[in-house]
């Protein structure tokens, strides 16, 4: 039950890795599509009193663009450090000014293909480690208790 458990948690972190963030147009932006907005050095420290400091990635939906920029639902912002702070979906207005880069997160198909290869044989083996041909003893073996009398 326990080397279960730790395998479907090595899956669920692998799940997250399966996407890859490709640049985007803002013309081409669909609303709830998934985005990471890279920051300028200008617009990490003006807009360090909303998202904290040494902002560079802000993660989340768009929402729309509005005549001062891009206005998102923020997942998460990374700092330059790495470190990522997770949000509750607040709505932020990123200017325009402040956009050094745009990318639209996609499914990786190759990853996907990768992890459910995987997984189909990690089930493939341990159904012929622990499966019904793997019993404790020898077959034909009478079961639990004491002979008829």
């Amino acid at each position: 039950m326990r080397s279960r458990a730790l395998f479907l948690l090595a899956a669920a972190s692998l799940q997250v890795g399966c996407y890859n963030y490709l640049p985007l147009r803002r013309s081409s932006l669909e609303p709830s599509s998934y985005l990471a907005v890279t920051l300028t050095e200008s617009g990490s420290e003006e807009l360090a009193r909303y998202l904290g400091p040494n902002a560079l990635v802000v993660r989340g939906r768009y929402l729309t663009a509005t005549d001062r920029g891009l206005a998102l639902a923020v997942e998460a912002v990374e700092s330059r450090r790495g470190d990522i702070a997770r949000w509750a979906g607040e709505t932020v207005v990123v200017p325009s000014e402040f956009l050094r880069a745009v990318e639209q997160r996609q499914v990786a198909r190759g990853k996907v293909v990768l992890l459910a290869g995987a997984a189909v044989a990690g089930f493939v083996v341990a159904y012929h480690a622990f499966g019904p041909a793997a019993g404790g003893g020898p077959s034909g073996a009478g079961g639990g208790g004491p002979g008829p009398r």
